[in-house]
This record gives structure tokens, C-alpha cells and sequence, in this order.
């Protein structure tokens, strides 16, 4: 059988865009849940945190898919999506081997998100809920997590929750 459920009582061929999309999130998932084992084997309590945000924010946007509904507005690291967005395009961080492994599996973790946008595009062509819009805000936020690094003032009073 090449169907599968996209919703209860709707199924839909394996190959529809639709599957791959939330395979996308699927694994994007899984790449953060990585990250946070290696955040955690750090004792990296910032980057855990922050990574912790992220896949909340990746579980709304997959509930939000599935359920044909609007995206929850989020926020991450205390701040608005569009403002991650403007402080992500503040210089240019190039990742490197030497930085260690969580920096350059962030890094990959961004790269995922792309993917998964890219494959939210093929989906569905344009807008679909606020899904793809925050899609693009999330691999600005990742950005800005890897580039920010760890202990940097900015990021750490954004994690604060009395700053939040």
C-alpha cells in the first residue's frame, strides 16, 4: 500500500509533499534532541534552554500543520521572530570544525530548518498558517544561537526568565 494518513479519515499517497514536509519536521526534531544531548554533556544550561525553546516551537508548528490551523505566536529567547531575524543579520559568523561539535551541529540544526522550509514550500506553494513564515524566522533564531555563542550577555539575559 502506498497511502498513508495525513489526517484521521484522509489518506494520501507516500509521495505527497504534504509527507515530506512533516518528515522534514520529523528529523528536525531529532536533530535538535541531538543537540541537546551534546548541550547537555557540556553543561551548557544556555544552549539547552535555547534548545528547548526551539523544539517547542518546532512541535507548534508541526500541531499546527496537522491540525489546519494558525501557528501560536512564539516567541524565542524572550524576543519577537522578526527581531531574531534582524539580529541574526548583525555580522557573519562562518562555522568551523574547530569551534567544537555543538557549534557545528547548531549550525547543521539550521541548515535542517531550511530544508524543512524549502520542503513546506513544495507542500504547499505559498503561506500556509503562519507555518512557513516562521520556518524562515526559526533558521534566522538557530542562527543566532550558533553565532551569539553561549555565554554572550545578549543571549543569556533573553534566557533569564525574569527577562522574559
Amino acid at each position: 500500500m502506498n497511502e498513508t494518513c495525513l489526517r484521521p479519515g484522509f489518506n494520501v499517497s507516500k509521495s505527497d509533499p504534504r509527507i515530506a514536509f512533516r518528515g522534514a519536521l520529523d528529523s528536525l526534531e531529532a536533530d535538535i534532541l541531538e543537540a541537546q544531548v551534546l548541550a547537555a554533556e557540556k553543561k551548557d544550561e544556555h544552549c539547552l534552554k535555547a534548545l528547548g525553546e526551539i523544539l517547542l516551537f518546532v512541535r507548534e508548528l508541526m500541531s499546527a500543520e496537522v491540525n489546519e490551523r494558525p501557528v501560536i505566536q512564539m516567541k524565542l529567547f524572550g524576543l519577537e521572530l522578526d527581531e531574531l531575524q534582524r539580529q541574526s543579520r548583525v555580522g557573519m559568523t562562518l562555522p568551523s570544525y574547530t569551534m567544537g561539535a555543538l557549534p557545528v551541529r547548531l549550525n547543521s540544526l539550521r541548515t535542517r530548518v531550511r530544508e524543512a522550509e524549502l520542503k513546506g514550500v513544495a507542500a504547499f506553494g505559498e503561506e500556509r498558517n503562519g507555518v512557513l513564515h516562521a520556518l524562515n524566522r526559526l533558521s534566522s533564531a538557530v542562527y543566532y544561537l550558533f553565532a551569539s555563542g553561549f555565554d554572550t550577555p545578549l543571549l543569556c539575559a533573553k534566557l533569564d526568565p525574569q527577562n522574559t
